[in-house]
């Protein structure tokens, strides 16, 4: 059945079966219906999606347990809630059962969320804090990332007050370029200095001979990501910093995700090159009208260059000129990004507990060691509340 044929009737909606996945094989056997259900979904982004999520847990699912929702009706898949369970420790070193959305954990996902078709949002929503009460694995819930406009959130506090669970939001910042119809118009609306900056960025482009790249060949992907992961780690080693493709499970994370985003047609890997050298890259991924910035790296052989900034006004060309609607820098903001054209969003970060001990500490902790940074701040020397964060971070 394909999703254009699948119209829920709501009077059936009692008749929605759910299982809970607890395996990869499991996990791998839902692909078809995943991408079924995620065609429907017109709010959905790739974080959403069957290829990000499993490409995760292959890598970083050693160690947690999976907890994967399904909602069926009629053999059609109408609800996900892709969770996972693991053993967290306080600050005290109590441990606590947490339930998370796989894709957190890693910081690499955005805008995590349940699927569910548009006619049995609500409905699934119901379902899930029906599970959630039935369930007793759990001591604490912690969603992160949900978008602002996400129907969640008010779902979980109804049931909190309910329930007696403790229920808490907290929000997180990020970064969204709203791109107009023309590029002229994008640069009428940057500050003087800023918009000749951009000018001179693209002119030296054409005038130096560089290429942009805004194909992603499968046959060049390797070597391109290859590239990738020495430019941004040659820019963060010269920092003094690790950069995250020091670590193993991110480069095979991305070898995972990748190639699967690239046969769904959603890959954006735009790079800047000098004869066979790259000069910079950005992965990014595309959807519904919006195009995500993942990671970059360029070379600071010669900072004067400013190979990361051309190619980005290179890329923002491009995309208005392709008729984009958004570019989201994703990962907060930043006057960096404000010059470019950023506005401040929000995600919202979902914390419940139970009240037994454990969810009890598990939500309390972080508000108490707040409020004393605060108060340390207040009334303690500079150098005593430096040396109790760092003792803190090195026990926590």
């Amino acid at each position: 059945m394909s999703t254009s044929e699948f119209q829920p009737d709501v009077d059936r909606l009692e008749s929605v079966k759910i299982i809970c996945i607890s395996d990869v094989n499991g996990f791998r056997a839902l692909m078809k219906d995943w991408r079924l259900l995620y065609d429907g979904c017109s709010d959905a982004t790739p974080f959403n999606s069957w290829e990000w999520l499993f490409s995760w847990w292959q890598v970083h699912g050693e160690g947690r347990e999976l907890r994967l929702l399904a909602w069926y009706m009629d053999k059609a898949l109408v609800g996900v809630a892709p969770l996972y369970l693991a053993t967290e420790k306080t600050q005290l070193g109590t441990a606590c059962r947490v339930l998370r959305f796989v894709g957190d954990g890693s910081f690499d996902s955005d805008y995590l969320s349940l699927l569910a078709r548009p006619d049995a949002r609500a409905f699934i929503g119901r379902r899930f804090g029906e599970w959630l009460c039935t369930n007793r694995e759990w001591q604490a819930l912690h969603l992160r990332e949900l978008p602002e406009t996400s129907a969640l959130p008010e779902v979980m506090r109804e049931l909190a007050n309910r329930t007696g669970l403790q229920w808490r939001l907290e929000s997180g910042r990020c970064g969204v370029v709203e791109l107009p119809t023309s590029f002229d118009e994008y640069l009428r609306a940057r500050q003087s200095r800023f918009r000749t900056k951009i000018r001179s960025l693209l002119r030296r482009l054409e005038e130096e001979g560089l290429v942009f790249e805004s194909r992603s060949e499968p046959r060049d992907l390797r070597r391109r990501l290859r590239s990738l992961f020495a430019l941004h780690q040659g820019r963060w080693q010269e920092a003094g910093a690790p950069g995250v493709f020091g670590a193993p499970a991110k480069r095979r994370f991305y070898a995972h995700f990748v190639p699967r985003f690239a046969r769904r047609g959603w890959l954006r890997l735009y790079s800047l090159r000098k004869g066979a050298s790259y000069l910079a890259h950005q992965l990014c991924f595309g959807h519904d009208g919006t195009t995500y910035l993942l990671q970059e790296g360029f070379d600071i052989s010669n900072p004067a260059s400013s190979y990361g900034q051309m190619l980005r006004a290179a890329v923002l060309r491009h995309l208005i000129q392709q008729g984009e609607a958004r570019y989201d820098f994703l990962g907060g903001i930043s006057k960096h990004k404000e010059d470019w054209g950023a506005r401040e969003g929000k995600v919202v970060h979902l914390v419940i507990a139970r009240k037994q001990w454990r969810g009890w500490l598990y939500f309390n902790l972080p508000v108490w060691r707040e409020r004393l940074a605060v108060e340390a701040k207040r009334v303690l020397p500079a150098g005593v509340v430096r040396w109790l964060r760092r003792a803190t971070v090195t026990t926590g």
